[in-house]
């Protein structure tokens, strides 16, 4: 029986350990790490070895979370039981305490941790204890006392501790859990309320939509609107870059100042710098009078560059000091006019891979280049596809007296569309069927993809073999072939196949004819991707066959390709007089880029001109086939 001084030295060695334990249980928010810092310590403390925690997941089993002396090929997170299943799962289902005197004679002891392979060797005893918090049991605590001599057989004074301990790391637990549970429910709360409460963006005049996308233009149009700062606008060639320069001078300061828009691309570089700048009297022929300039017209108001990147290079060096200055002379003129305008610029183009190029100046780029406002095309906004649809119903069927309407069948195959020409060609695409449609609503067979006249299906065929199509994005997917289409003859010049004429349908002809194909065959369908065709509309169970693709003209060599030598070597008959005899046939892409490379002295520019690409095209082919470059 231990005499009273030992009882004394441990129930104060008890008295740190509880003192250490509380310590380590505040000091971290790792739930596992804390914990393995409490097993570390009452086996340090007081020889309790292999320490174990389990704690009961949402599914009810019981899992290791923290272990002292588990084996380290022994995951602890594949360590688990059921109520009820070995010495742990018999503590959780009945919440009372346990002790195994040996766990080598212990039936219900299996082992499933590790770590106690030397029971052979020694007595192993294990005191295990719930772990409660609120009442309930969520856990258990076990530690093994080991010994050489057998069990000591008093192990109320362990109970009695480890009791302790459980509940300290049971009100830890729940504290971590309430802690979790109250993140969780603000995060969802914020997002909830900044969902319900996000800043209702103000509507612009003639902008439909309601996609995310585009809902962010309109927020950072309310934003920019207020200050002076130039603005860039980018995108696709019919995305409405116009349409929210406007937005921007109405919603700005300026809204009562003019509005003044200029089509870079639409005039000459005199021309263009007579506009913008305007010219004296007699500065050149013609100049019978003084005329304003843009600039000075629409001072104190918004200048609408569209098509920034095609101005030239000698223009661009003098609009970047109107830019810089806001100071500028008339054409014939030595008298400096102040301006004060605000600049908004739109583009197409990639201007980066055009200043790489040095096609246009760094310095200007990153003069405009203040805030770019990105105009997504409206492929990627499909959700707007049938609000726009209806809106341009509406404003045809306004600018006309008709009340029109379309059907849903129509807004699905519209909303299946690639839309190569963005909301423009979706408005044409409208006004087209509106004047086709009868009893008032559009359907299926009024749009011009269902009567095969789709005008972006032969934009889409050539994009989709490399080609740049004005705004258009072109896709460097190689050259797609039709297998329907015989190859031609070996050494001929290929020429632009034409699409095929409509034929018009026979009135009590087979299905196929009836649809207005001859001979019962099925039209080709849309190549935008609509999927709507003269036979089995969008969803038929029968599919279309594969529409034919309209070839590219065969490139033309250079204009600054090597003379041809006096005496040539004589041509087969059958050789066109415009195409090169090394110049192959329309075939794979890699072939004719090779031929192109080699023919130019693998300069790529050189070469993107001459297969009616850019340059940055040629460079991701190259990429793509692996083709090497050659250096000299």
């Amino acid at each position: 029986m231990p005499s009273a001084a030992q009882s004394a030295s441990s129930s104060s060695l008890e008295l740190l350990t509880i003192y250490e334990v509380s310590k380590i249980l505040g000091s971290s928010l790792d739930l596992e790490q804390t914990l393995r810092e409490v097993l570390r310590a009452l086996s340090y403390q007081l020889q309790m070895h292999r320490g174990r925690v389990y704690l009961q997941g949402e599914d009810g089993a019981l899992r290791l979370v923290a272990a002292q002396g588990l084996p380290k090929d022994s995951p602890a997170q594949e360590i688990d039981y059921n109520q009820g299943e070995g010495i742990s799962g018999r503590i959780l289902k009945t919440g009372m305490p346990a002790v195994v005197p040996n766990l080598a004679e212990e039936p219900l002891f299996n082992n499933r941790s590790g770590g106690r392979d030397d029971l052979d060797e020694q007595v192993a005893s294990l005191v295990g204890v719930p772990i409660k918090a609120a009442g309930a049991v969520i856990g258990v605590l076990t530690i093994d006392r080991i010994s050489d001599d057998g069990p000591s057989g008093h192990f109320g004074s362990d109970v009695r501790f480890l009791t302790m301990v459980a509940n300290l790391i049971g009100q830890t637990v729940r504290l971590h859990r309430t802690v979790a549970e109250e993140r969780r429910f603000m995060m969802r709360e914020t997002f909830r309320v900044q969902k319900e409460l996000r800043p209702v963006v103000a509507p612009v005049n003639d902008v439909v939509c309601t996609s995310p996308n585009m809902v962010d233009v309109l927020a950072q149009v309310h934003r920019v609107a207020p200050f002076k700062s130039t603005v860039l606008i980018r995108g696709e060639s019919g995305t409405g870059k116009e349409l929210i320069a406007r937005a921007i001078h109405n919603l700005s300061p300026r809204k009562d100042a003019p509005f003044i828009r200029v089509n870079c691309a639409a005039l000459p570089e005199s021309l263009l710098e007579s506009e913008l700048f305007g010219h004296e009297k007699g500065s050149f022929t013609g100049a019978q009078k003084d005329h304003k300039g843009r600039f000075e017209l629409a001072s104190g108001g918004t200048l609408f560059l569209d098509e920034i990147g095609d101005i030239s290079s000698n223009f661009q060096a003098k609009l970047l000091r109107v830019l810089q200055e806001q100071e500028f002379e008339r054409v014939g003129g030595s008298k400096t006019i102040k301006t004060d305008v605000r600049l908004i610029c739109a583009t197409n183009l990639n201007l980066e891979e055009a200043v790489g190029h040095g096609k246009f100046r760094a310095d200007l780029y990153f003069r405009i280049n203040v805030v770019t406002i990105h105009l997504p095309p409206l492929r990627e906004r499909r959700g707007d596809i049938a609000m726009l649809a209806k809106h341009f119903v509406g404003k045809f069927g306004r600018d006309n007296g008709l009340n029109l309407d379309i059907a849903p069948d129509a807004l699905e195959v519209l909303n299946r569309c690639t839309w190569p020409g963005n909301v423009r060609e979706l408005e044409n695409c409208i006004e087209r069927a509106a004047t086709q449609c009868r009893n008032g609503t559009i359907r299926v067979p009024d749009l011009s993809c269902s009567m095969n006249l789709c005008n972006s299906s032969v934009l889409f065929q050539y994009r989709t073999m490399g080609a740049a199509v004005g705004g258009l994005a072109p896709s460097m997917s190689g050259t797609p072939t039709n297998p329907s289409v015989a190859p031609p003859a070996p050494g001929r010049p290929q020429t632009p196949a034409m699409p095929p004429a409509m034929p018009a349908p026979a009135n009590g002809a087979a299905h196929g004819a009836a649809n207005g194909a001859p001979n019962g065959a099925q039209w080709p369908a849309c190549a935008s991707g609509c999927g709507a065709g003269p036979m089995p509309v969008c969803g038929a169970s029968k599919p279309l066959p594969p529409s034919a693709i309209v070839p590219l003209p065969t490139p033309q060599p250079a204009a600054s390709a090597p003379a041809v030598p006096s005496a040539p070597a004589p041509q087969p008959a059958s050789v066109g007089p415009d195409l090169p005899l090394d110049e192959p046939e329309s075939g794979p892409l890699r072939d004719r880029l090779i031929w192109a490379m080699e023919r130019t002295g693998w300069v790529q520019a050189k070469a993107a001109r001459l297969l009616g690409m850019t340059t940055r095209q040629v460079s991701y082919a190259l990429r793509k086939y692996n083709i090497e470059i050659k250096r000299f």
